[in-house]
Order: structure tokens, then sequence, then C-alpha cells
């Protein structure tokens, strides 16, 4: 006798069989997707919060750096980390270091003589990036390509036809030359700004003890101003003074936090941002925030993604440092003092990633691609790319992006250190249109997200990146 099979269990048998198999490519799509460990809803928030007008800016040595600072800080301590800034009067540890500064301002408007002549700030000439009471160097009328002397005071006639990248590289030949200043025909932005009646210039800062050699600052002279010191001719002696005050009351702010690896020989890695940026501009109209949304408030959120996704897994072996800078607009203080006071020995570092601008993709590397400054130097860049970073080389050599973040700090002292970037020369770059409504939110948050797996592998591997044969940077 024959057993009938009910028509439902030969319904149910029928769908087995002929149910289709899954493809390879389908079970191998399977298997490599990984949900995102970075969410664009926080990267949102973030971001938000640090480049709103709220911020003002962040000034750097500012009481917003400050109150950035204590976000990133509050932000740490959520994700578990543990605190690496200063202690109370209790003995307990924060997540903020405080950096003292020797500031001094001026009580007076400082002045510019040569040849017997005598130029006023405000009334003849404006001047950034000034760190000193007093200067004097032989005048230099620098044409076309020219790298100025040592110690010379640079006139630099920029032609009328040079985009802003131009003007930039022929200040920066000036800098790395050494010139002890840069003098420059006014815009007509800072025209407006002196006419408006400029205050007297930024606070003069540097770090206790520090006898780094200063940045040459820039003079933006009048056309009248500028055309009678040129008169005067090459090799005039040119002395700028001022009567400078001190203010003892100065700092700039970091924020450190830091995972504590199983690691029994104490190596660390760092992950690294600046938290600063140019702040207000008091004498413009219309928009006068600086907001730094690309620069660096991208960079610190980066940060923040990295400690949020790495404290939630296993334990590293290596410690791992996550801090946003002070300062860095201004000389890289906060990180220079840092790593003056290093919680660990320098050769124990076994490297620093800064994250600088990451908030737009650059049209000059492939779509989703990141690249890292001085990638030749080291074997960190294509070690990390082997692990699945979309890393490429710097496609700005002539920039020296390599030498314009914190992590040149680090690589003065031997630390195998570089930047993560996708800048790509963007006109907004220390612009107050640098704000929220220019972040492409998709791009950066895929950006940190790819970014976390080569991060941990880097954290928790024996591979030690080194600098390559005479790529090691040193000090003059």
């Amino acid at each position: 006798m024959v057993q009938q099979r009910s028509p439902l269990l030969i319904f149910l048998l029928i769908s087995v069989i002929t149910a289709p198999l899954p493809t390879f490519a389908q079970r191998r799509k399977a298997v490599k997707v990984r949900a995102p460990q970075v969410l664009e809803r926080n990267v949102r928030a973030e971001l938000g919060f640090l480049a709103s007008d709220a911020m003002q800016g962040r000034l750097s040595a500012s009481n917003y750096e400050r109150v950035a600072a204590e976000y990133v800080g509050s932000m740490f301590r959520q994700f578990g980390l543990q605190p690496g800034g200063d202690t109370d009067a209790t003995n307990n540890r924060g997540f903020v270091q405080r950096v003292p500064l020797e500031t001094a301002r001026f009580a007076s408007a400082p002045t510019v003589t040569a040849g017997g002549k005598s130029w006023q700030y405000g009334k003849d000439f404006l001047v950034t990036g000034i760190r000193v009471g007093g200067l004097s160097g032989d005048l230099q009328i620098v044409e076309g390509d020219t790298a100025p002397a040592k110690g010379s005071v640079s006139i630099i006639r920029i032609p009328e036809n040079s985009n802003l990248q131009q003007q930039q590289n022929l200040m920066r030949t000036a800098r790395i030359s050494q010139a002890a200043a840069i003098v420059l025909l006014e815009s007509d932005r800072a025209r407006q700004q002196r006419e408006a009646g400029a205050r007297l210039p930024p606070v003069a800062a540097r770090l206790a003890g520090d006898q780094s050699p200063q940045f040459a600052p820039v003079f933006s002279f009048s056309k009248e101003a500028f055309a009678e010191l040129a008169g005067l001719g090459n090799g005039t002696r040119v002395e700028f003074a001022g009567d400078l005050r001190p203010d003892p009351t100065a700092a700039t702010w970091n924020a450190i936090g830091f995972l504590q690896g199983s690691d029994p020989n104490g190596e660390a890695i760092m992950l690294s941002a600046h938290l600063d940026h140019l702040g207000v501009n008091e004498r413009g109209t219309g928009d006068t925030i600086f907001n730094g949304a690309d620069d660096d408030a991208s960079g610190c959120v980066a940060v923040l993604e990295m400690a949020r996704a790495l404290s939630s897994g296993q334990r590293p072996r290596r410690t791992i440092y996550f801090i946003c800078f002070g300062s860095e607009e201004r000389g890289g203080y906060g990180a220079r003092y840092f790593i003056d006071h290093s919680p660990v020995p320098l050769e124990k570092i076994v490297a620093d990633i800064t994250f600088e601008m990451l908030g737009r993709p650059d049209a000059k590397v492939p779509p989703n691609t990141l690249w890292l400054t001085g990638y030749e130097r080291s074997t960190l860049g294509p070690e990390l790319a082997r692990q699945g970073a979309r890393l490429v080389a710097d496609p700005h050599p002539e920039q020296n992006f390599f030498q314009r973040s914190d992590n040149y700090t680090l690589a003065l002292r031997g630390v195998v250190a570089h930047t993560v970037s996708s800048f790509g020369l963007h006109p907004d770059y220390h612009r107050v249109t640098d704000d929220l409504s220019k972040i492409d939110f998709a791009f950066m948050t895929r950006s940190i997200d790819s970014m976390i797996q080569p991060i941990r592998w880097l954290a928790n591997s024996t591979f030690r990146p080194a600098w390559l044969p005479g790529k090691q940077p040193t000090r003059n």
C-alpha cells in the first residue's frame, strides 16, 4: 500500500528543491559586507556643534577653544576613555590639558622705520603673525620666484594675475628661507579693515621657555607706504618696534583621552587633530565668523569617531591616544607642549596619524579616497593601504602639506607622523565660507569609517613603521 503525502508537504518539498541557490558572487558579497561603524547622524551632530556660530570660530588660545576642548573631553568620557589631561586640587585627572603661554599685548600702535621714514600700525599698515616686540633686517625686493635672504625684510611683488595658491607659494618660500618679515601690498579687504580702525595686533605668544625660531610675520602696507618703502632700495635697514606688556593669564588647550593597551612594552599610537581656527573678523560686515568646518572641525570629528569605534571593541594591544590639540593655527603650541611633556617615551610612540580637512572629496584622487602627506617618506602609508585603507600619496606636493600640520612637530622628534586629508585646495580655506553648508557629510562619514579597520589593525599588530633612508625630517 502506497502512503499518500499531503498536498502541503509536497508543496514544501518542491519549494525547497526548486529554490535558486545563491551564486558565488552573492555568497562572496555577503561575506564582505560590513556594517558601518561610523554613522552620519553622529558626524553631523559633532561637526554641528564644533563649527556652529555659537563657537565663534574657536580662536586659538581663546575661551571658545577651551569650550571645544571641554566638549571633546566630555565625549571621550562618554566613550569610556581614560583621561590624559590635568589633575585638579583633589588629584582627579580630567580630559583637558592647559598649555601655558608666554604672551604679551601691544600697549600702543607699533611702528616700522627705515631710511629716516616711519609708518604706523593702523594708519599705514597691518601685521599678522607677529610674535615678538621688535625685529629688524635688510630690505630685499623679491621678484618672481627668487628666494629671499635669511633675516631679510622681504618686499614681495605679487603679480596682479596670480591666484591664491601662487601667492601662498611665494610667502611659503620666504618663510622657508627664514626671512625676518614679509611685506605685501595690502588687499582691498585689508585696506577696508585698516580704514575701519583695526585694533592693535593680535597677541604675541610662545610656549614658556621656547627657543624655536619664529615664523616671519606678514605686513600689509597701504599703496602709498608700500611705494615709499620699496623706493628705499635693497639693503636699507628696516626696523619694527612696539611696547609689549606681558599677559600672564594666556593659555591654549588640549583634549586628551586614551585606551590602555595590553602590550607590556608600553607601545602606543596617536590619533590627532586640532581644535582651533581663526575666530571672528570683528571689523567685517555680513558673515564674520570663521567657522572652520573643514579646517579642522572635520579632523576633530574623525578623532571622536575613531574613539567611539575603537573603544567599543576588545582592548587593543597598543595604547591609543586620542588628542585634539590647541593653537595649531598660531604655531602648533598644543602639539609642541604635549610632545615636550609626553606621557609615553617618544621611542614608544609607534606612529601619529593626524586628521585634517576631511569634509570634502579631492578631485585629484579617485572617488572615496584620502591622501597621506609624506606618503613616500615612511613605510606607514603603504602598509595601511595594504590593510585596506583608501590612502594614496598627496597629490599636491608643491603645497608642502607634510610640514603644515601638527604631525610635523612629532616628526621632527623622530615619531613616524603623517596627516590624512582630502583637501582639494578649495577656495574656502581660511575664509568665513568654510562652514557646515559646504561639508559633504556622506563622503566624510565613509572616509572616517574606511580608516577604522586599518587603524585597529595597527593598534593590534607588531608592525612598526619606519622612516625610509634619508626621508626623516630634521631640524635645520
